[in-house]
């Protein structure tokens, strides 16, 4: 998972990019980072993350999520850049590191949930 923006890959892959791995993106257009910071805590809280790190100078929020039918040991990583009035987003999803299919079973729906509920908060509150 990276640890700051800068490690982040905001023009790389979306989708499924690597064993339990998605990655999703997305610019808010009028919102700055400091709005886009506080969406990505609300995001991650309200589909069901447990923040576990929140760094506006390193441009990044970590959270963990308990397990579901589908998922353990499911980690997120929301990154945030400002690029003039707007600014880009980039979501990590990763899940259980375990061999065999049942390891790489994590669902491709938290980056994009994230970001929704991410959207959801900025439309409500600005």
């Amino acid at each position: 998972m990276p640890q700051s923006a800068d490690e982040a890959a905001f023009d790389g892959e979306r989708g499924k990019t690597g064993w339990s791995e998605y990655q999703n993106g997305d610019v808010f257009q009028g919102y700055n980072g400091d709005q886009v910071f506080e969406a990505a805590k609300v995001g991650l809280k309200q589909t069901g993350f447990a923040l576990k790190k929140a760094d506006r100078s390193r441009g990044m929020v970590l959270g963990e999520h308990g397990i579901t039918p589908f998922d353990w040991n499911v980690v997120a990583g929301v990154y945030l850049k400002q690029v003039g009035a707007d600014t880009r987003v980039h979501v990590v999803a990763e899940g259980s590191k375990d061999v065999g299919f049942f390891g790489d079973t994590t669902s491709a729906d938290w980056p994009r949930n994230i970001l929704r509920n991410m959207r959801e908060y900025l439309y409500a509150t600005y």
